[in-house]
């Protein structure tokens, strides 16, 4: 199996494509090209913290489908956009 490591943009909305196992989806732009994602691992954290345009860096590995499966993501620059309710 070969693991990709990759940094761009979330171009699209983020989609919930099955519930049980929670599986999202999301197309990744980067300078090169683009790429169909899967996130199971993480996948609540992932709809809580990205967003359509959030710069995001990406690890993962490829499926037989050519979609990217997610193992590890970093949502940049989320936290100054959060409100915090005290």
């Amino acid at each position: 199996m070969d693991y990709i490591s990759l940094k761009g943009t979330i171009n699209s909305t983020i989609k919930v494509v099955s519930f049980t196992p929670y599986l999202v989806r999301f197309k990744l732009k980067t300078p090169e090209q683009s790429y169909n994602c899967l996130v199971a691992k993480d996948a609540f954290n992932f709809v809580y913290l990205a967003q359509e345009g959030a710069p995001i860096s990406i690890f993962g590995h490829f499926n037989k489908r050519h979609q990217l499966i997610v193992d590890k993501f970093h949502v940049k620059n989320v936290i100054q956009n959060l409100s915090v309710v005290r």
